[in-house]
């Protein structure tokens, strides 16, 4: 197993599995190109549903991403520096 991949399985541990599919089916919008999920959002969403304000960034987006791949959404990650975020 690679590195990373242990990495989004350590972090999807922190979260309920069915949270993190709510919270990729409520946020994935449909393009042209298919469903994205831009994480910025994302990560808000599962903060205000589950109340966890502790956990970081890093590692919802890590169980998040791993989620949205597996359900065929492409991940914008848009909180990165100098990142335009989609509305």
């Amino acid at each position: 197993m690679s590195e990373g991949m242990a990495l989004a399985e350590a972090a999807m541990d922190n979260f309920e599995l069915i949270d993190l599919l709510c919270v990729i089916d409520a946020c994935a919008s449909d393009r042209l190109a298919g469903r994205v999920v831009a994480m910025s959002k994302a990560v808000e969403e599962l903060r205000v549903l589950t109340g966890d304000f502790v956990s970081s960034d890093e590692d919802a987006t890590n169980a998040l991403t791993q989620v949205a791949l597996e359900r065929g959404c492409a991940v914008l990650f848009d909180e990165q520096p100098g990142a335009d975020i989609m509305g």
